[in-house]
């Protein structure tokens, strides 16, 4: 009999170990009449402007919105359809406000305001199709919460900074955190060689298994995820944690998940044989995409490598909220 865990718990280590990062969901149908110019052009990667109108006289349809590059996240942009676009703008007030109220020791919490950041501040387009923010990868929410960071903070006036000492002078480094400061880490090559373009997916043929496919998880089955877990803890029940770890990676489409098929989903996980378990689990993990855990840099003195580990010291909230006021006082 397989062990199963106490589904808070599950619900806790599963919140603790995903990015900070949650967006929104708002129809935008202006993003969909945008017109695709042959004149606008990518000039640095990573690097957000204005999108504009192809006619000088005319005003921009997006103002305010930025663009920014899907190469540049976490994924590179490989599971979006080609011609997908991403548009972001800076916080407004209310929802920095909306923002100072969560509880930083509250995964739930901290998981649902920076939902709101991103719902209000992206905006993406998909040729043919209407997007969502429910379409963006779990894993790419920290490049765009980031990059909002940015802009909402353009003058500088909320700088994330760390401190690290060198091993081997002992100087002091100051590291400024910002969209570009993190070192994504890449599925192998070993799944890289079943990607399939057409379908922006890993298309796995095993030898007892059939075939199996899966994505990165999108935003939108994160959510749904989350909501099972919720549920599940609110009525004391249990779940297998070695379920939920591999739910995500169960469905490619956040369409159409619902708890209905979260549970068909669970009955059918328990008829699985070892091997299947076993290849799964592992394709899973070369399946997964985000950041590394440390910053790197150079020592301003002596030139050597320094290591940091990405923490927040003022906490979460000083993502949006300024956490030193001294530059304001008189």
């Amino acid at each position: 009999m397989e062990e199963k865990n106490n589904y808070e718990e599950a619900g806790k280590k599963d919140l603790e170990n995903r990015e900070f990062s949650l967006p929104s969901e708002r129809t935008k149908e202006s993003v969909d009449n945008l017109p695709k110019s042959d004149e606008v052009k990518m000039t640095s990667l990573g690097k957000a402007r204005d999108y504009q109108d192809e006619k000088d006289d005319e005003p921009a349809l997006l103002p305010g919105y930025h663009e920014i590059w899907a190469e540049n996240f976490p994924s590179k942009g490989l599971y979006y359809q080609n011609g997908a676009r991403f548009f972001i703008r800076s916080a407004s007030v209310k929802e920095v406000r909306h923002f100072s109220t969560i509880n930083d020791q509250d995964p739930f919490s901290i998981d649902e305001a920076l939902n709101e950041i991103v719902k209000s501040c992206l905006m993406m387009r998909f040729p043919g199709k209407q997007a969502s923010f429910k379409d963006l990868k779990e894993e790419d929410r920290i490049h765009i919460i980031m990059a909002i960071r940015e802009l909402t903070f353009a003058k500088g006036e909320n700088k994330l900074r760390l401190e690290n000492t060198c091993n081997e002078c002992n100087h002091v480094n100051e590291i400024e955190i910002t969209k570009d400061s993190f070192e994504s880490t890449n599925p192998p090559d070993s799944i890289m060689k079943y990607y399939d373009d057409d379908k922006k997916s890993f298309i796995v043929p095993t030898k007892s298994s059939g075939t199996i496919t899966l994505t990165p998880p999108s935003i939108g089955v994160m959510m749904e995820v989350t909501k099972s877990i919720r549920k599940s803890q609110e009525e004391n029940k249990k779940i297998d944690q070695s379920f939920v770890k591999l739910l995500p990676y169960l469905s490619t489409e956040w369409r159409g998940f619902t708890s209905e098929m979260i549970k068909n989903l669970e009955i059918e996980f328990m008829q699985w044989d070892t091997t299947k378990y076993t290849v799964f689990t592992q394709l899973s993990e070369w399946a997964k995409i985000g950041i590394k855990e440390d910053l790197k840099t150079e020592c301003v003195k002596c030139g050597t490598e320094v290591t940091t580990p990405i923490s927040f010291p003022d906490g979460i909230k000083s993502l949006f909220v300024v956490s030193d006021i001294s530059g304001e006082l008189l």
